[in-house]
C-alpha cells in the first residue's frame, strides 16, 4: 500500500485527550464493510432493484441497491464478476489489507440501442430523516488495468461514483430523472482530453420540481480539473496542497492535462474523498454550498447553489440519503472481449456537520505521506 496513515503531534493536549477532531454535530452512520456477510449484487437475484422493505437481502444497514450486470457467475461466467462485491477474498483490494471493501466492477458494454449508462452498482442509505447538511467521506482506490490509468479518454467515458440528495420517500430512490429526487448532487469520474475531470452534477428540489435549475440560477453540469480549478478553493482562500502522485509538487500549480496517476495514484494507491452539502437558508435564496476534500484538502467550494427554490408548495426538504456506486457510460471495447475494471471502496463516514479540522483548514488528526517516489530527509 503507497498510502498511510501516520498521526501528527499536534499538542500535549490533544493527544492525552486523544481527539483527532471536534466538532457539533454527530456522526449518523459507519462503514467498513469488515462485519458484512459475503454479497454481490447478483449472489441472491440477478434484479435490477433490490429493497429491503421489499424482501430482498442486501448488505446490513443498508436500505437497497440499484444493479445492472452483463456478465457475473450467476449469469453462467464464474470467472466474471458481479458489478459489486463485498467478499473476504477481495482482501487485496481492501485499504488496510484485512477484512472486505466494496468493490465496483465495470463493464465495456453496448447495448443495442448504441452507447448508455450500463453496468451499475449502486448502494443506497436512506437515513430516515432530514438533515439540513450532511458530509460523507471514504476512500477510494483503482484497479492496475484501470482503463483510464494509461489511454487518453477522447470518448468521454464516465463512472458515477457518489450521490447525495434528497428523497420523497415514495417512487425511484436510485433514480435521479423521475421525480422523486432533488436536490441532489451527483460526482462522476471522468477522463478525456482534458485530462482527469471533477465532473459533477446538481439537481435542484423540492423532488424533481426544479430539477435542472429552470431559473437558470445555476449551471447543473460542471466539468472541473483537479489543477487551476481548484485554485484559491483552500479554506481561507488559498490553494489546495493536494499532492501530484506522480511528480511531486502540489496539482494546483500543475499547468496540463492530468493523468490518472497524478490524481489518484498508482496501482494500491488509496485517497480520501470528501464532500459537504448545506441546504440554501429559505426557498430560493442563493446561499446552498457544496464542497469537496480530496484528502482533506478543500478543492471546490459553492456558496451560492439554491438547493431548492418555489415550486408553490412550500416544501423545503433537507438531505436524507446518500448512495456508493452507479452506472457506468464506459464502451471502449467490443462487448465479446467482456472486459472489466474496478475501483474500491472503503471506511464510509457520515456525518451531520463538516468535522472542524476541514471547516478550519487546521489539521487534528492524520495527514498524507507524500508520493512513494519522493524521498524525504
Amino acid at each position: 500500500m503507497n498510502y498511510h496513515r501516520h498521526f501528527v503531534l499536534v499538542s500535549a493536549a490533544l493527544i492525552c485527550l486523544g481527539i483527532a477532531s471536534k466538532s457539533t454535530g454527530e456522526i449518523l452512520f459507519e462503514e467498513t464493510f469488515d462485519s458484512q456477510p459475503d454479497f454481490t449484487s447478483t449472489m441472491h437475484t440477478t434484479s435490477q432493484p433490490q429493497f429491503a422493505n421489499l424482501g430482498a437481502v442486501i448488505p446490513d444497514g443498508w436500505y437497497g441497491l440499484y444493479q445492472s450486470t452483463w456478465w457475473s457467475p450467476e449469469k453462467g461466467l464464474p470467472f466474471k464478476h458481479a458489478s459489486m462485491e463485498i467478499l473476504a477474498s477481495n482482501i487485496e483490494k481492501t485499504r488496510n489489507g484485512t477484512g472486505k471493501a466494496m468493490v465496483n466492477w465495470r463493464e465495456s458494454y453496448v447495448t443495442g440501442g448504441g452507447y448508455a449508462f450500463n453496468s451499475d452498482s449502486q448502494l443506497i442509505k436512506y437515513l430516515g430523516q432530514e438533515y439540513d447538511e450532511l458530509y460523507v467521506e471514504f476512500w477510494i482506490a483503482f484497479s492496475p488495468n484501470w482503463w483510464q490509468r494509461t489511454v487518453g479518454n477522447e470518448a468521454n467515458w464516465q463512472s458515477k461514483i457518489f450521490r447525495v440528495g434528497s428523497w420523497s420517500q415514495s417512487g425511484d430512490i436510485e433514480s435521479g430523472i423521475n421525480g422523486d429526487i432533488g436536490p441532489l448532487y451527483l460526482w462522476d469520474y471522468k477522463k478525456d482530453a482534458y485530462g482527469v475531470r471533477n465532473f459533477f452534477s446538481v439537481r435542484g428540489g423540492p423532488w424533481g420540481a426544479n430539477y435542472a435549475f429552470p431559473s437558470g440560477s445555476y449551471t447543473s453540469e460542471q466539468s472541473l480539473n483537479y489543477t487551476s480549478s481548484t485554485k484559491g478553493m483552500a479554506v481561507g482562500g488559498g490553494d489546495p496542497q493536494v499532492l501530484d502522485q506522480v511528480s511531486g509538487g502540489f496539482l494546483a500549480n500543475f499547468g496540463g492535462a492530468t493523468s490518472h496517476d497524478q490524481v489518484f495514484g498508482a496501482a494500491g494507491h488509496w485517497t480520501k474523498m470528501g464532500f459537504h452539502v448545506k441546504k440554501n437558508s429559505a426557498i430560493g435564496a442563493a446561499d446552498g454550498t457544496l464542497s469537496v476534500f480530496i484528502n482533506d484538502e478543500r478543492i471546490v467550494h459553492r456558496t451560492n447553489i439554491p438547493w431548492v427554490e418555489d415550486n408553490g408548495t412550500g416544501v423545503h426538504p433537507g438531505w436524507n440519503y446518500f448512495a456508493i456506486g452507479g452506472n457506468d457510460y464506459f464502451a471502449p471495447f467490443p462487448n465479446k472481449d467482456q472486459f472489466e475494471d474496478w475501483y474500491s471502496i472503503d471506511d464510509i463516514v457520515v456525518r451531520s456537520d463538516l468535522p472542524t479540522d476541514l471547516s478550519t483548514g487546521v489539521k487534528l488528526g492524520y495527514e498524507p505521506m507524500p508520493p512513494g517516489n519522493l524521498e524525504v530527509k
